[in-house]
C-alpha cells in the first residue's frame, strides 16, 4: 500500500519517542492472551505480590487493583476488577463498564446493556477478546454482544484507549479485554457462589440467578484447575412506540393544510406508527473453566474454555397505522402545521390531521433468538533462556445462531377506519372510528381479516480460528535494558448468514379473509397492566391476537398448498452472504524504561484477504396488491456471485509516561489504527422492501469497502494515591478516514422511483475530546468515583451528490458517571449514576434525509450488601431506580421515531465463599 501523507507526523512522533528512550528498560506490559515477559525481579516475588493483591477483596480492594493496574500499563488504560473471584461489581458486564471513563453502552428492549461505544465510537469500531482472543458474535456485524456472558466469569476487563503493535488490531476506538483469573493465583481449593431472585416492575416476575466457581491446585502447586456455572433467567416486557416512515406532504401557499394547488412547502408526518407491548423470556446457562500447569519457573502452559447458551424469544402486540394505505388527493383533512426546526426551507411538521378509509391494523410479532457460542484456547509460555521466552496461542471460537423462519410477522384488521391523528411528546396518540360509529378497538374476533402474514429469520454462524507466536529477548544497549518484542499471527473468520422469508407475504392482503369465516378465534388475552407508553383511543389496550390461530386461519381460508407458496419461509439466497476473511502479518516492538519513564514503539504489518459470496437475482415486474400499499414481484432466477478484495496496512504506535514523582506521571501516545467494515456491511445481498410505500431497495453490503482507518494521539496527566485513590485528565483526538455510512439515492426501477440505500467508506471525520476522573475511599468507609467525558465530532458525508458535514453518529457529547460507596465491617454499599447527553443516533436517515437524536438519559442503580461472617453475604441490587427512559425524534420531540420506558429491576440474594 502506498505511504499517504498523513503518516508524516505520525512517524515523526514516533522517531521523537524512540529519542526520548535512553535508560534502563522494563518489559512492557503483555500483549493481550499471553503471559508476562519476566520482571527483572525473580518470578516468584512477582507470583507472592499477585497473591497478596488478590486477596484484598471488596469495592476498596476492587478499587486498589484496578488503580494499580492503570498505574502500571504501559499505554492508556482503564481497568475494573472483580472485589472477589465470582463477584464482578455489577451483573451485566456492559453496565459494569458504562462506568469506565469514556464508556457508553447501548440497551437492549428491556433495558439490559449490550453493546459498549468508547470515546464517541460505536460497537463497530471496537473490539472484545476474550483471555487474549477474539470472541465469534452471533451478530451479523463484528460487535460483541455482551449480554450472551455473565459476569462473573471474569476477573478483570479493561479497555484499551491506546494501542501497542503486540496487540490484536481491528479497533480505532478500543479494545475490551475480557480475562478470567489463574487458578495458581489462589493455591489451594476454593469456592465461592451465590444465588438470587430476580424482579422485574414491567412483567411483575421473579425469576432465579445462581452460579458457583470452584478451584484447586495440586501436585506442589504445579497444577491448577478451576470451572464455574452459572444460570439466569428474566421475563421481561418493554413499552415501546415506534414509527417506522418518515414521509412529506404537499402543504399549500397558506400553511394550513396539506396536498392543496399551488404548492410552496412540505409538511412532515411519520408514514407509519406502531404501539407495541413486548414480552419474552431471557434465560442463559454457561460454563467456564481451564487447566494450567507450571511444573517449573520456565515452562507455563493454559487450557481454557467457555460455553454459553442463550435463548431470548419475543412477542410482540402491536396497534398501527399506516397513513400511506390511504394516498388519495387532498386526504388529509383539518391539518394543522407547526414550524419544524431545521426540516428545511417551507417545511412544516403536521401536528394533528382527520385521514378516513384507513385500515385498522393488529399486528403480532415474534422473534427467536437462541445462541450457542464457545472458545476454546490453549496457550504456552516457554522460557528457553534468561534473556528469550516464546509464547504459543491457538483459539478456536464458534457463534451459532439458526433460524430458518422461527420469527413471525402478521397484520390482520379491518378497513375503513377514520383516524384522528394528534403530535405529542414523547408519544403521539390516535383516535380511530368505525363507519357505524363503533371505536376501531370494539371490533369483533369474527370481522377480524387477515392481512399481511410473514414466516422469516436470519441465521448465522460465525466460527473464528486464530494461531499466533509471540517473541521476547531482554538485552542491553550500554547500560540500557530493553525487551524487544516480535510475533507472527493468523486468524481466519467465516460468517454465513442465511436469509428465509415468505415469498409473498400479500398473500391474504385486503383484509377480506375473516376469522368469522375460518371459524377460527384469534383475539387472546392482552398483557397484564394494558399499554403503559401512553393511550390509543383513549384506552392502554387494544385487540390482542395469537399468530398461530392466525396461520391456522390462512390454511383453512385457502388450503395448505396456497399458504406454502405465499407464507411459509425459504431460503431467500439473494438476502443471504458468506464472508470468508483471513488476516496475517506481524509486529515487532521495542519496550524501553528508566527511572523517571518507560515507553513502547512498536509496528505492526496486517494483510486482510476477504471474499465475499452470494446470490443476484433481478427485479423484473411489480404488480399492485389491490387495498393495499404492497406489491407481487416477479424475480429472474438466481445465479451466483463471488467478489474478492484484500488490502495492506502498516500501523506504527508510539506509548511514552514519564513519572515526576511516585505519585504523578504523564504519558503520550501515538498510533495508527484500523477497524474492518462489519461483515454485514461487506455482503452481496439485496433487499427488496416492496411491502411499504415508498418502496425500496437496500444493498445490504458492499464488498468493495475499504478498512476504516484512523490516526489518533493522546495525552494523559495521572495521580495515583494511597488505598486506591486516583486521579487523571487525559486529551485524545482522532483523524478518521473512509468511515462507512448509508448512501441514499433515487433509482429508476421498471419505471417507478426507489429509494436506494448502500453502504460507502465516505469522507473523513475528525473526534476530539478530554476525560477527567478521580476516586478515593476514606478511613471512614465513605468514598466515591467520578468521571466526566467530553467529545466534540464532525464528519463529512455525501448524499445525493451533496456533501454535508454532520457529526458521528452515537457521539454524545457530555458523559458524566458518579458513584457514591460505603464500606465498612459487615456493610457495603454503592449508589451509581451514569449520564449521557443527548446524540445524533442517525445523521443522514429516512425520505426526508433529516436527523434523529436520542434524547440526554440518566441511569441510577443501587448495590448495598451485608457480610454475616466471612464466608455468608447477603445483598441487594437495584437498577435503574429512577425509571430512565429511551426518547429518539426527528428534529422536533414531537416527532417521535422511537420511545421505550425502562422498569425497575430488583435482585436480592446471598453469596458464599470458602
Amino acid at each position: 500500500m502506498s505511504e499517504t501523507p498523513k503518516r508524516a507526523p505520525l512517524t515523526s512522533a514516533c522517531l521523537l519517542v524512540i529519542a526520548l528512550m535512553s535508560q534502563r528498560a522494563n518489559a512492557q506490559a503483555p500483549s493481550a492472551g499471553s503471559i508476562a515477559p519476566p520482571a527483572p525481579e525473580p518470578a516468584p516475588t512477582q507470583e507472592v505480590t499477585d497473591l497478596d493483591r488478590i486477596q484484598v477483596v471488596g469495592i476498596r480492594g476492587s478499587l486498589e487493583r484496578s488503580s494499580d493496574r492503570k498505574r502500571d500499563e504501559k499505554s492508556i488504560t482503564d481497568t475494573i476488577s472483580a472485589e472477589d473471584v465470582g463477584k464482578f461489581p455489577d451483573a451485566n458486564i456492559a453496565d459494569a463498564l458504562q462506568r469506565v471513563t469514556g464508556v457508553q453502552i447501548g440497551r437492549t428492549t428491556g433495558g439490559e446493556g449490550r453493546f459498549v461505544s468508547i470515546r464517541g465510537l460505536n460497537s463497530q469500531f471496537n473490539l472484545t477478546t476474550f483471555n487474549g482472543r477474539v470472541l465469534a458474535t452471533d451478530n451479523a456485524g463484528r460487535d460483541f454482544s455482551f449480554d450472551v456472558m455473565p459476569a462473573e466469569v471474569l476477573n478483570r476487563v479493561t479497555v484499551y484507549k491506546s494501542p501497542t503493535a503486540s496487540q490484536p488490531d481491528g479497533s480505532i476506538g478500543g479494545l475490551v479485554e475480557l480475562s478470567t483469573f489463574d487458578p495458581l493465583s489462589r493455591p489451594g481449593r476454593h469456592f465461592s457462589g451465590s444465588v438470587s431472585a430476580l424482579h422485574d416492575d414491567a412483567s411483575s416476575s421473579t425469576t432465579p440467578r445462581l452460579g458457583f466457581i470452584g478451584s484447586d491446585t495440586f501436585r506442589d502447586n504445579t497444577v491448577g484447575v478451576f470451572g464455574g456455572l452459572y444460570y439466569y433467567k428474566r421475563k421481561w416486557r418493554s413499552d415501546t412506540f415506534e414509527s417506522f416512515a418518515r414521509s412529506t406532504e404537499t402543504t399549500d401557499a397558506n400553511g394550513d393544510g396539506v396536498r392543496s394547488d399551488p404548492a410552496d412547502g412540505r409538511g412532515a408526518f411519520p408514514g407509519i406508527i406502531s404501539y407495541q407491548v413486548k414480552t419474552g423470556d431471557r434465560e442463559r446457562l454457561s460454563w467456564v473453566g481451564g487447566l494450567t500447569w507450571r511444573p517449573n519457573d520456565r515452562l507455563k502452559t493454559t487450557l481454557d474454555a467457555f460455553y454459553s447458551r442463550y435463548e431470548t424469544p419475543e412477542t410482540n402486540y402491536s396497534y398501527n397505522v399506516n397513513f400511506y394505505s390511504n394516498d388519495g388527493w387532498g386526504r388529509f383533512a383539518n391539518a394543522t402545521l407547526a414550524p419544524w426546526n431545521g426540516g428545511g426551507v417551507n417545511r412544516h411538521l403536521i401536528t394533528s390531521f382527520d385521514l378516513d378509509d384507513t385500515p385498522l391494523e393488529i399486528g403480532t410479532d415474534s422473534k427467536e433468538r437462541s445462541v450457542d457460542l464457545y472458545q476454546v484456547g490453549w496457550n504456552t509460555r516457554f522460557q528457553a533462556t534468561d534473556k528469550l521466552a516464546a509464547t504459543f496461542d491457538l483459539a478456536y471460537s464458534v457463534a451459532d445462531r439458526p433460524n430458518s423462519g422461527k420469527d413471525y410477522f402478521t397484520v390482520a384488521g379491518v378497513n375503513g377506519g377514520r383516524y384522528r391523528y394528534q403530535a405529542a411528546s414523547p408519544v403521539p396518540s390516535v383516535s380511530c372510528v368505525l363507519p357505524d360509529g363503533r371505536s376501531c378497538l370494539d371490533v369483533s374476533n369474527d370481522e377480524i381479516g387477515l392481512h399481511f402474514m410473514e414466516q422469516k429469520g436470519e441465521s448465522t454462524r460465525d466460527e473464528a480460528i486464530s494461531a499466533r507466536a509471540d517473541f521476547d529477548y531482554v538485552t542491553y544497549l550500554g547500560d540500557v535494558m530493553a525487551t524487544l518484542e516480535g510475533g507472527l499471527f493468523y486468524a481466519n473468520r467465516e460468517k454465513d448468514k442465511k436469509f428465509f422469508a415468505s415469498p409473498s407475504g400479500c398473500g391474504y392482503c385486503g383484509f377480506g379473509d375473516t376469522l368469522g369465516e375460518a371459524g377460527v378465534r384469534a383475539t387472546t388475552a392482552f398483557p397484564d397492566g394494558g399499554y403503559r407508553a401512553g393511550l390509543v383511543g383513549g384506552r392502554n389496550r387494544w385487540p390482542a391476537l395469537d399468530a398461530a390461530a392466525l396461520f391456522q386461519a390462512a390454511v383453512k381460508l385457502r388450503g395448505q398448498e396456497y399458504f406454502d407458496s405465499t407464507i411459509a419461509a425459504k431460503l431467500r439466497e439473494r438476502a443471504s452472504s458468506l464472508i470468508e476473511e483471513d488476516q496475517y502479518g506481524g509486529y515487532v516492538q521495542a519496550n524501553f524504561s528508566g527511572d523517571r519513564w518507560d515507553g513502547n514503539v512498536g509496528l505492526r504489518y496486517v494483510r486482510t484477504d476477504m471474499t465475499s459470496k452470494g446470490h443476484s437475482q433481478e427485479l423484473l415486474a411489480l404488480e399492485p396488491i389491490p387495498n393495499s400499499t404492497n406489491y407481487r414481484p416477479t424475480f429472474s432466477d438466481v445465479h451466483p456471485v463471488s467478489v474478492d478484495h484484500n488490502y495492506d496496512d502498516w500501523l506504527p504506535s508510539a506509548n511514552f509516561t514519564y513519572r515526576f514523582n511516585d505519585n504523578l506521571q504523564l504519558r503520550a501516545a501515538a498510533s495508527r489504527a484500523i477497524t474492518r467494515p462489519t461483515f454485514t456491511q461487506l455482503g452481496v445481498d439485496v433487499n427488496y422492501e416492496i411491502n411499504s410505500y415508498p418502496p425500496r431497495v437496500t444493498r445490504n453490503g458492499n464488498p468493495e469497502l475499504e478498512a476504516i482507518r484512523s490516526d489518533a494521539f493522546d495525552l494523559s496527566l495521572e495521580w495515583y494515591g494511597d488505598e486506591g485513590a486516583a486521579a487523571s485528565v487525559a486529551l485524545f483526538h482522532k483523524r478518521i478516514d473512509g468511515f462507512v455510512t448509508m448512501g441514499l439515492f433515487p433509482e429508476t426501477i421498471l419505471g417507478q422511483t426507489f429509494q436506494v440505500t448502500a453502504p460507502l467508506n465516505g469522507d473523513t471525520a475528525q473526534l476530539t475530546g478530554l476525560e477527567a476522573a478521580y476516586q478515593y475511599m476514606h478511613s471512614s468507609g465513605f468514598g466515591g468515583q467520578i468521571n466526566y467525558t467530553y467529545v466534540d465530532s464532525t464528519a463529512d458525508v455525501t448524499v445525493n451528490g451533496v456533501r454535508k458535514t454532520t457529526t458521528l453518529d452515537g457521539v454524545s457529547r457530555n458523559t458524566l458517571n458518579l458513584q457514591a460507596i460505603y464500606e465498612k465491617g459487615p456493610i457495603a454499599a454503592r449508589l451509581s449514576y451514569s449520564y449521557r447527553d443527548k446524540y445524533v443516533s442517525c445523521a443522514v436517515c429516512g425520505p426526508v434525509n433529516t436527523p434523529a437524536t436520542t434524547a440526554a438519559s440518566g441511569f441510577l442503580d443501587l448495590s448495598a450488601s451485608y457480610a454475616f461472617n466471612d464466608k455468608v453475604t447477603g445483598f441487594l441490587q437495584v437498577y435503574n431506580l429512577t425509571e430512565e427512559v429511551q426518547h429518539t425524534y426527528a428534529l422536533d420531540e414531537r416527532f417521535t421515531t422511537f420511545y421505550e420506558p425502562f422498569a425497575r429491576r430488583f435482585e436480592l440474594g446471598v453469596r458464599v465463599s470458602f
